[in-house]
């Protein structure tokens, strides 16, 4: 009789235990498709109809005709995705350009600050365009990037001081370097290139440029805020040196120091 009472009770168990089992995964299934049926789900957001330029106020935006409504599933958009732009956008003013087709986000909006040109200058800084080399068409470096300032020349002696000489000098015995110049700057505006014309660039064979002259295609503008002491540390290296970005992000570490040169490139 005990033996059939346990044997009962183990049968009871199992089945309250199968029960609780199919319970849950039917649960689970159920929210796995809520939720994939919520990413699905249509949402209504803003995208630009033509370039937006950085400084355009909320209230600009929404009457300029800047904007429409466009429908995207809910699981491609970012959470701060506007679908309007409300009464509270209207004093804020776009940091950076919009192209068209962009989404409009709402923390691309930000303080009114100085403008000059179309460009929102940071309170307390300059803009200063210059030209730098290594940003090709469709690279990732655009208005409101931060990024890192390198400098790159041919020194003068074993301290490493700059030449003076524009760019580093070719030579089968120069020694160059590659060193940090400035930790954090922000990125106002990418454009052309300002250095050499492309007539400039054609008058004389590949490979035989003057010394210190760059193909147009190779510079390109970048326009970037920064104190006084930094707009004259940036003018003297643009006109004297050669100058790379590098882009950065919360994570990056950089610390000044007396660079890479042509001799410890390899260790």
């Amino acid at each position: 009789m005990a033996r059939n009472k346990r044997s009962l009770i183990a049968v009871a168990a199992a089945v309250v235990l199968a029960a609780a089992g199919s319970t849950a995964i039917l649960l689970y299934v159920g929210a796995a498709d809520r939720r994939a049926v919520e990413g699905r789900a249509p949402v209504s957001v803003l995208v630009t109809t033509k370039r937006v330029p950085a400084g355009t106020t909320g209230a600009d935006l929404r009457a300029g005709g800047y904007v429409e409504a466009v429908t995207m599933p809910a699981s491609t958009v970012p959470d701060d995705a506007l679908n309007n732009v409300d009464g509270a956008l209207d004093p804020l003013v776009l940091t950076a350009d919009l192209q068209p087709r962009q989404l409009v986000l709402r923390g691309a909006f930000g303080e009114r600050s100085g403008l000059s040109g179309g460009v929102a200058i940071p309170s307390g800084k300059i803009a200063v365009t210059v030209d730098v080399a290594g940003v090709p068409a469709g690279s990732l470096v655009r208005a409101g990037s931060l990024v890192a300032v390198f400098d790159v020349y041919t020194p003068r002696d074993a301290t490493r001081v700059p030449s003076g000489l524009k760019g580093p000098q070719p030579a089968a015995d120069a020694d160059h370097v590659t060193r940090l110049l400035m930790p954090k700057v922000q990125v106002l505006a990418v454009g052309a290139a300002t250095g050499a014309t492309g007539s400039d660039a054609t008058q004389a064979p590949a490979g035989q440029l003057a010394t210190g002259e760059k193909a147009a295609s190779a510079l390109t503008a970048v326009t970037f805020a920064v104190s006084q002491e930094d707009a004259e540390r940036l003018i003297l290296a643009a006109t004297t040196t050669q100058i790379y970005v590098a882009l950065l992000d919360d994570s990056s570490a950089l610390r000044p120091g007396p660079g890479t040169d042509t001799r410890s490139l390899f260790p």
